[in-house]
């Protein structure tokens, strides 16, 4: 049996999501997306302190989880926050935390 097969949808969908923005340097990336609105890969590049191939590798992690699209304008790549996913994410990670949070225990210090 795949391990796929041993967890529900949802519980696939939570955790591709966590995986997707389970780095600091890809929440800065999201941060510095969604307050432009849209941006190049070049602004990422000069506002976010890693190489060239880490943040092609960053943003590729966030495609493929469907947080961005990306689109090839010559030799320049645009890049937008999913608003569609963004809102589905949302609605996900919601649904996760508030789902039995009377259920969850206090955390002792």
């Amino acid at each position: 049996m795949k391990s796929k097969e041993l967890y529900t949808l949802r519980q696939q969908i939570v955790s591709d999501l966590t995986r997707a923005m389970g780095h600091p340097a890809r929440i800065a990336m999201l941060e510095f997306i969604s307050e432009k609105g849209e941006c190049y890969f070049g602004e990422l590049e000069d506002n976010i302190p890693l190489a060239k191939a880490t943040i092609s590798r960053h943003l590729s992690d966030l495609r493929e989880a469907g947080l961005i699209l990306t689109e090839a304008e010559g030799p320049r790549t645009r890049i937008w926050i999913n608003k569609k996913n963004w809102t589905f994410a949302q609605k996900v990670f919601n649904d996760f935390f508030s789902e039995n949070f009377d259920q969850i225990p206090e955390k002792v210090e």
